[in-house]
């Protein structure tokens, strides 16, 4: 029965252009989409609404998204969310705090959204 539930994304993003982009994108899919242009705000609504997924900026007003990511993997009520982060920091030279927040998957900007899609698509298999 669950198998039919339209899924959800939370997308954290303080770039209007990106976050409109990544918005119809996801929508297209029959994605529920969530949206949040600060980590706190993305924080706070991930914790209300528990997305499926969460896509997030790591450059963030007042919280960035390695924290955000942080606070909800070790957090057992959202420790099964899968997190996406985008960065356009070089993503080599922000493994430590990658591998820190136990987000799931980093991706540099720019992306291809095919490579978003396949990073979520692999969190779906695993």
């Amino acid at each position: 029965m669950s198998e039919n539930k339209q899924k959800s994304v939370l997308i954290i993003e303080s770039d209007d252009a990106i976050l409109d982009s990544l918005s119809n994108r996801f929508k297209q899919r029959d994605m529920l989409v969530i949206t949040a242009k600060d980590g706190y705000e993305g924080y706070t609504r991930a914790c209300n609404e528990s997305p499926d997924y969460i896509v997030s900026e790591t450059l963030l007003p007042s919280m960035n998204g390695f924290r955000v990511s942080r606070l909800l993997k070790f957090d057992d009520r959202f420790k099964e969310t899968h997190v996406i982060l985008i960065t356009s920091n070089n993503v080599d030279s922000v493994q430590d705090m990658f591998r820190a927040s136990g987000a799931d998957h980093i991706l540099g900007k720019p992306f291809r959204f095919r490579d978003l899609m396949e990073s979520i698509e692999g969190v779906k298999a695993a």
